[in-house]
């Protein structure tokens, strides 16, 4: 019985302890910024029930009201929530950045303390006590931050770029609309889509906030230096509630609009060191591993093997040259069928690629297949990795053998008797010359030459009539699409049909392809002011400018809220239909 007294004691303390552990005492603050003569609301909350409490001195502040204490509790689906404020209302004596001093509260034989705060008092403003506009909420309740994974990485390692919106508690968003996107010029640059947006609760500014996450890019800087990324901003549509209530018991909104932008960034890349580079290095960046197989390593003549050689692990896999295969002079090699199976997350890049080559023997042996080096840049020691594949044979069987080129044939002197005893015989030899005409002096050959002078001069009628007709009826056909552009639809054709969100990405290149053909401009950076105006003076009607406008204003949507139940294939068509009115 003893025994069991002691363990249930034992099970009770660790117990206690886990939930000591999640104890929080906090100071939350109305605002961290007000003028002299307004009011500050401080609460010293707490999610357990605790005993002398000892509030700060408040020095530099008037006292007005407090404590006064609110208690919460309740229990939902078998688990219990408790929350305990202390809240006073003062009125700072000064101007300046005036500290609140920590609180103090006994919790379960335990003292715990709040971190001190830090407000900033300006002039004292016209009429403190004037209620708030919705505009006025919105500009101090709504930030947008980028934030760098790295900020000092080497050329060609990867970094992460996290855009994040951070709002009050007391405002809803209802919408929010890029109106400028980033170039990463001097990167490579890949989005990464985001399927479902999940907001947490944080501490900015000295203040409690919801944040969420709105997009985030993998970039591989492509050269050294300083580099600056542009600015990212959104447009947000807000409600506000104004406190009061309407007939039927719903709260009373007001509606904000604001543009948040994340500040100017720049990425100091460093250059690989040159100590240790070795001369066949060439830029791959990362960790990685080499493999070299053969589908087959015995087989007959003029039979083939596949020999892949892969290099796979976690860097700009992307961006790195697989090594070549080298092989004996008397195996037939085709050339590789490169496959890129590479993923792109918040790690960067990881996967594999790889070039299959076709191997074809053509005379039996044993042929050795060297080993293939390759030589990589490792962040995490700061140093060069230099990797071997393993070495080994293809044996090929079949009676035919390569011939032994190095062998001569033997030489046979012949040698004139000058003896006597040996008769010269000589022979008269009668030579008739045959006399032939050239076959291009022939009657067949002047026929042909007819025969073929008239098809061509037939050919040649019936390309021009066709030619005549096409352009009688058509006022002359429309020039063929670039070969990029042509290449970017067909990539955007399969993207639609799998319902691929990365379609919104080619959709953009090819809508802004299609742009600088028609204008002769860059207008990917141009604001949407800019681009009617230009696409006006060059005599563009006001609905193709329209159309352009709302696909650019999806393209920008879906591209960043990551939605997989955009209308693919019919803004495929609307894209198809202004390229064609561009070009």
């Amino acid at each position: 019985m003893k025994r069991w007294v002691v363990l249930l004691f034992s099970l009770f303390s660790l117990v206690s302890k886990a939930q000591d552990s999640d104890i929080k005492f906090e100071t939350v603050l109305s605002k961290v910024k007000l003028g002299q003569n307004e009011r500050l609301r401080v609460s010293f909350e707490m999610n357990k029930d605790g005993d002398f409490f000892e509030a700060p001195s408040f020095e530099n502040f008037e006292v007005l009201m407090g404590p006064s204490q609110s208690i919460s509790s309740s229990f939902i689906n078998g688990k219990r929530s408790f929350s305990k404020s202390y809240t006073y209302v003062l009125r700072p004596k000064k101007q300046g950045q005036l500290i609140i001093d920590s609180a103090s509260i006994s919790i379960d034989n335990t003292v715990y303390t709040t971190d001190p705060k830090t407000v900033l008092v300006t002039a004292p403003i016209d009429n403190p006590n004037a209620p708030k506009t919705a505009q006025d909420i919105a500009d101090e309740s709504l930030y947008l931050v980028a934030t760098l994974s790295n900020d000092k990485p080497y050329l060609n390692q990867g970094v992460l770029v996290t855009y994040t919106l951070y709002f009050s508690p007391r405002v809803y968003i209802n919408n929010f609309i890029p109106v400028e996107n980033p170039t990463y010029k001097n990167f490579w640059s890949q989005d990464l889509p985001i399927k479902e947006y999940e907001t947490r609760r944080t501490t900015f500014k000295n203040e409690s906030f919801n944040a969420v996450d709105l997009k985030t890019v993998v970039l591989y800087p492509q050269k050294s230096g300083s580099l600056a990324l542009d600015p990212f901003a959104l447009e947000l549509y807000v409600q506000i509630p104004t406190g009061r209530r309407d007939f039927f018991g719903d709260p009373i909104m007001r509606s904000a609009t604001k543009t948040v932008k994340a500040g100017d960034l720049s990425i100091n890349v460093k250059d690989l060191p040159e100590q240790g580079k070795p001369s066949n290095y060439s830029g791959a960046v990362g960790d990685f591993k080499l493999s070299v197989d053969a589908s087959r390593t015995s087989l007959e003549a003029n039979e083939s093997t596949q020999i892949k050689v892969k290099i796979a692990g976690k860097g700009n896999l992307k961006l790195l040259s697989v090594p070549e295969l080298s092989l004996p002079s008397a195996l037939e090699k085709y050339d590789p069928e490169y496959t890129d199976d590479v993923r792109v997350n918040r790690e960067g890049m990881n996967g594999s690629v790889s070039n299959s080559y076709t191997v074809v023997p053509r005379y039996a042996g044993s042929y050795p297949v060297d080993p293939i080096e390759f030589t990589y840049f490792d962040p995490n020691s700061k140093s060069y990795k230099t990797l071997n594949s393993d070495p080994f044979d293809l044996t090929v069987e079949g009676s035919s053998v390569l011939p032994n080129t190095s062998a001569s044939a033997p030489i046979v002197e012949k040698n004139t008797p000058t003896s006597s005893g040996f008769k010269s015989n000589a022979y008269q030899t009668s030579l008739v010359t045959i006399v032939t005409s050239p076959w291009f002096e022939s009657n067949t050959f002047y026929i042909i030459l007819a025969l073929l002078v008239i098809i061509g001069f037939t050919i040649n009628s019936i390309i021009n009539a066709l030619k005549a007709n096409l352009g009688s009826s058509d006022q002359g056909t429309k020039k063929a699409l670039p070969k990029k552009i042509k290449a970017l639809l067909k990539r955007a054709e399969k993207l639609a049909k799998e319902q691929n969100p990365e379609f919104y990405s080619i959709a953009s290149e090819i809508l802004f392809s299609g742009l600088e053909k028609y204008s002769g401009v860059d207008l990917s950076t141009a604001s949407k002011q800019e681009r009617e105006e230009k696409l006006q003076t060059l005599g563009a009607d006001t609905n193709l400018i329209e159309r352009i406008n709302a696909i650019n204003d999806r393209i920008l949507l879906v591209r960043y809220s990551g939605s997989a139940s955009a209308p693919f294939e019919e803004d495929l068509k609307v894209l198809h239909k202004i390229i064609d009115d561009l070009l």
